[in-house]
């Protein structure tokens, strides 16, 4: 990533809206909170070498005030664990540089993120345009993260060889969806094959691969459990976001005994009011930050109904 300097999207805004040079602050990513609301990843203007993060204070997403200038760049960036409660950052995101926001946003570029049932663990997938950066395991409760893609990498590319022979050992690789489906064991979206390519016929193929979290959860260990080839929900084309989500949800409570779906009730009326209280600086963010949310949900109730 060295040297990538990042497109983002300008407006007249800037020349209207204060900026902080300061770079003692951070915003949040509001739609990256834990379950419980505890915490959530943020970005900032990387200013101390020695990763003095400490005295950094919030800028609220919905706040006039910018970070930094209209050209930014992402190696000058850091993501962030933030305390909601406290409002300060608990720990670095190792190699993570996304920022999105009232700034602008890191083009092709996007931030996946995925936290267990009993939020004492999570999965952050930086995504690049074809393939994935990098990988992050990140225990919220302990304030401790650990980059994880060269094992996750190694794990995939294990599978995709074994079922599409040694060419696959070539092949780029892009992880993203990232869901929990018990507190120890995580579902991962992937792609593979030429996805950089420009020719209309290169050769991509996507599968699931179910993963176990084992040993110590500051450095854990991942263990593949099975992997599904996935067809695409034909449904799923002819719809809405809200109609997606209202299939799925109903699809996954079906399948539950009548106090998980109470449970699973109760988990979705504080999905829904986390989802309202969103926030971004302009409205067109803000409704773009609650659909990749809603995006997000479906997707972690269909991966949830599949590994039931």
């Amino acid at each position: 990533m060295s040297g990538r300097i990042s497109g983002i999207v300008l407006t007249l805004l800037w020349l209207h809206s204060p900026i902080v040079f300061g770079q003692a602050h951070f915003k949040r990513f509001p739609e990256t909170v834990t379950n419980d609301g505890a915490y959530v990843l943020a970005w900032g203007i990387k200013d101390d070498k020695n990763g003095d993060v400490a005295s950094k204070t919030e800028i609220p997403e919905d706040a006039p005030e910018k970070l930094g200038d209209p050209f930014i760049e992402s190696d000058n960036i850091q993501d962030y664990l933030v305390d909601t409660a406290s409002g300060k950052i608990v720990a670095i995101i190792p190699d993570f540089t996304y920022f999105a926001g009232s700034e602008g946003r890191e083009n092709h570029f996007h931030l996946g993120v995925g936290w267990s049932p009993d939020n004492h663990g999570g999965i952050a997938i930086y995504e690049a345009r074809y393939t994935t950066d990098r990988v992050a395991w990140i225990n919220p409760t302990e304030h401790k993260t650990s980059d994880v893609t060269e094992q996750i990498e190694k794990a995939i590319r294990r599978v995709a060889v074994g079922k599409k022979g040694k060419s696959a050992s070539d092949d780029e690789i892009s992880v993203s969806s990232p869901v929990f489906v018990r507190p120890r064991r995580v579902v991962l979206g992937v792609m593979m094959g030429a996805l950089s390519s420009k020719r209309v016929d290169a050769v991509t193929y996507t599968f699931e691969i179910v993963f176990n979290v084992k040993g110590n959860l500051d450095t854990p260990q991942f263990e593949v459990n099975t992997v599904k080839w996935v067809s695409k929900d034909s449904a799923a084309e002819y719809e809405n976001e809200e109609a997606q989500l209202n299939r799925v949800y109903h699809r996954l409570a079906g399948a539950l005994s009548p106090p998980d779906r109470e449970n699973l009730k109760q988990e979705q009326l504080k999905w829904l009011a986390t989802r309202e209280h969103i926030t971004a600086a302009q409205k067109d963010e803000q409704e773009f930050k609650q659909l990749e949310f809603t995006r997000r949900r479906i997707t972690e109730l269909e991966t949830r109904a599949r590994y039931r």
